[in-house]
């Protein structure tokens, strides 16, 4: 009777072992500016070369998201104390190959008159370029490609955004090219290849002595960056229409340009416009969503073949070559997070539980039916603060803990982080595949276990080609690489 007992014992062993779920990622260790005794204060991912580029207080690390390695790591000595208090480190933008960084708010760059930005090679640490126009500085942004540069005298546009000022640099020379004014801008866009330079503008108003930019009597214009010419004007306006210029959507591969117009008064009379970039300034086609255009947010797939529209209690989701309607879907509203993968929309409902808690539920739906394919909890966590001054207004409240997402490249599935979690799920169930970081368990003196509070993570994401995931901690000095299992 023996033998049979070992036999069974060796069966269920095996059976446990085959039940186990593959791992989606290994880890291949844990990197990061620790070694040296640094926090990471900035991190970029470099997509030519598939590496992870660490920028800390005293050292740079570079790390290679291939072969899972440290590449280098040195010191650096970036002046940290002289940027002045309206500017912060974020303002500090970095080459897509990893290079360079461009510093902003500099004091010693300051004058009466001028506040100039530096552009200094991180190999070593020498200051390449001088930035001087416009007279302030207040956001650089790198194409994607990083041939262009482009500097701006405002850190954003919103609608009080009345003059902006955008100056063209050569990406690689820095050698300063055009400039260009943009007058009551509520829209701009940079290519990815930084060849153009797309601007919205409205009218400028005033109500109750506020002024601010409208989307009245609004035109959307296209510049050459190199030479600064106006290769395009579209003029949208329409006394019978409100154009949503500040809504604007870019297809992926840059061919269309989408953009919604409200009719004043007839609801029924709100129309879609797509452009072809490259073509003319008429519209290729506009739809007109019956019964209304409710939210005016276009939301395009990831292979920016189709975009959904809000159409009241449904859903309308067209092709961005013809315009011609694809599906309507009953009773979704437009995608609160967007298109999960090229199949699926997801929407964030916003549930509260309590005065301070709050919670917010994804759910996943089939684009082509719209069938609930999965629902899923995230970890959303809010503070409300009150001013107890005499205005006795309420304080904005502060977010304690949010869920990201990030889909895969490969859409097949998708990672969540929030302050404690990285969790990897499958795109079509919601099925939990692995859990790749979460806080330590403890047990209590009934000896029952119990997860710590503890936050573990800051931010995570994959790299380009979805063979590696980076997950930085929550206490800014590592960040761990996983590698994707392949099937």
């Amino acid at each position: 009777m023996r033998l049979p007992i070992v036999v069974l014992l060796i069966l269920l062993c095996f059976s446990t072992v085959l039940s186990q779920p593959k791992p989606i990622v290994e880890d291949r260790g844990n990197f990061g500016l620790q070694i040296v005794d640094d926090s990471i204060r900035r991190h970029k991912y470099l997509e030519d070369k598939n590496q992870l580029l660490l920028i800390g207080n005293r050292y740079l690390q570079l790390l290679d998201l291939t072969n899972f390695r440290v590449i280098d790591t040195r010191p650096i000595n970036l002046p940290y104390s002289s940027l002045r208090g309206d500017y912060n480190i974020q303002d500090w933008t970095i080459s897509s190959d990893g290079r360079r960084m461009a510093l902003l708010g500099l004091k010693e760059g300051r004058t009466k008159n001028k506040q100039t930005a530096w552009v200094i090679d991180l190999l070593t640490e020498k200051r390449i370029a001088e930035l001087t126009h416009p007279d302030r500085i207040r956001a650089a942004i790198w194409s994607e490609n990083g041939k262009m540069l482009m500097t701006m005298d405002a850190a954003r546009v919103d609608p009080f955004t009345r003059t902006l000022n955008v100056s063209f640099w050569d990406g690689e020379t820095f050698e300063y090219g055009h400039s260009i004014t943009v007058e009551n801008a509520t829209w701009i866009y940079l290519s990815n290849d930084g060849e153009r330079f797309f601007a919205a503008s409205g009218k400028s108003k005033n109500f109750f002595g506020i002024k601010y930019v409208a989307d009245s009597d609004s035109y959307v214009r296209i510049w050459k960056t190199r030479t600064a010419e106006l290769e395009k004007t579209i003029s949208v306006a329409d006394p019978k229409f409100q154009f949503k210029t500040r809504q604007i959507e870019i297809s992926p591969d840059e061919q269309f340009l989408l953009m919604v117009k409200k009719h004043k008064s007839v609801s029924s009379e709100d129309r879609l416009l797509a452009w072809e970039i490259n073509g003319g300034i008429n519209p290729k086609y506009e739809v007109r969503p019956q019964p209304e255009i409710d939210d005016a947010r276009i939301e395009i797939s990831p292979d920016g073949k189709y975009f959904a529209v809000d159409v009241g209690k449904n859903l309308q989701i067209y092709e961005t070559e013809t315009g011609k309607l694809r599906v309507e879907l009953t009773n979704i509203d437009l995608p609160s997070w967007g298109w999960l993968d090229n199949q699926i929309l997801a929407n964030v409902d916003f549930k509260p539980r309590n005065l301070i808690r709050a919670g917010k539920v994804l759910k996943a739906f089939d684009a082509n039916d719209g069938r609930l394919l999965f629902t899923q909890r995230l970890a959303y966590e809010v503070l409300e603060t009150y001013d107890f001054s005499y205005t006795n207004a309420p304080n904005p409240p502060i977010i304690l803990d949010e869920t990201t997402l990030r889909p895969h490249p490969s859409r097949r599935i998708f990672l969540t982080s929030s302050n404690q979690f990285a969790k990897i799920f499958d795109s079509r169930t919601g099925e939990l595949l692995q859990t790749v970081v979460e806080p330590p368990v403890r047990f209590d003196l009934m000896g029952k276990p119990k997860i710590t509070n503890g936050h573990m993570v800051s931010s995570a994401d994959w790299s380009k080609d979805g063979k590696a995931l980076y997950v930085f901690s929550a206490n800014h000095r590592s960040v761990s690489l996983w590698q994707l299992v392949e099937n």
